[in-house]
């Protein structure tokens, strides 16, 4: 279940507008030389201890079976995403700030249905923009949708975050501490997902592919928290990103909405996804 945000801050805008453990080494046997009595004997070898990057990589492992809840702030939006992909069930929350104005987009999607809230604030007192303040969950045909990331979930990676590809980029990975790992990463590796600003990302040309960040694990060496030390880019000030794993497992997604909680979407948002 992928969360594009790149179109999605792009609809928010146009709203405004128009509206990713390695094993250890296995600990060898070998024969060893004669000991004091002449007799030979069996020692263990000493087992080579994992790399950094694979202790990092390795603290995906139950973030890559697609049941967690993540929290994740950049520099003018944030959100939160809850997964069970075995159940294809997803539910995400942007809120961006475009031109001063706050705008939210939730997404809910449990499969074969998807679902639409979109509050767009003061400009939903505009002419056909009523039904845009935040209180109606709007049923979604996605048949007239003709890009399915526009949506903001999909049922084909559960990897919300693209954090695999993240990183999987990471350079010159160390230790930072007890549970901690710091490095560089490409940032162009998460376009499309929640965690990157695309713009932001053409703007660093060369720098995006070593920006530094800081990742924590928890007790049980997963993923609980990655930090993106983001450089100036053009007119774009330094920042942080920032990603919380705040569950693994169990999730609870909101229930399906029913009776007058949910309208059929208007031709309206239609022309706001596909424009």
């Amino acid at each position: 279940m992928k969360l594009a945000r790149g179109r999605t801050a792009a609809l928010l805008v146009a709203a405004c507008v128009m509206f990713g453990v390695g094993a250890c080494g296995s600990g060898g046997t070998g024969t060893g030389s004669a000991g004091a009595s002449g007799t030979p004997g069996v020692v263990a070898t000493s087992p080579k201890p994992p790399e950094p990057k694979e202790l990092l990589l390795s603290s995906l492992a139950v973030y890559d079976k697609g049941v967690y809840a993540v929290d994740y702030a950049g520099r003018d939006s944030s959100g939160s995403a809850v997964v069970d992909a075995a159940r294809k069930q997803a539910y995400m929350k942007l809120v961006s700030t475009v031109q001063d104005s706050k705008l939210t987009m939730e997404a809910l999607a449990i499969e074969p249905d998807t679902y639409l809230k979109l509050n767009v604030g003061e400009l939903a007192k505009l002419p056909g923009m009523q039904q845009l303040n935040g209180k109606s969950w709007m049923h979604i045909d996605r048949s007239k949708v003709n890009d399915p990331s526009t949506l903001g979930v999909a049922f084909d990676d559960p990897d919300t975050l693209g954090l695999t590809a993240l990183l999987k980029s990471a350079q010159s990975v160390q230790q930072a501490g007890d549970h901690k790992f710091s490095g560089t990463l490409d940032l162009a590796e998460g376009e499309g997902t929640p965690v990157t600003d695309e713009a932001v990302v053409k703007a660093l040309g060369a720098k995006a592919a070593t920006v530094p960040f800081t990742a924590t694990l928890d007790a049980e060496g997963r993923l609980t928290e990655l930090l993106i030390d983001v450089p100036a880019a053009g007119a774009t000030k330094p920042h942080q990103l920032k990603m919380t794993v705040t569950q693994y497992g169990t999730v609870t997604i909101p229930a399906k909405p029913t009776g007058k909680a949910v309208i059929e979407a208007p031709a309206k948002v239609y022309e706001f996804l596909n424009g």
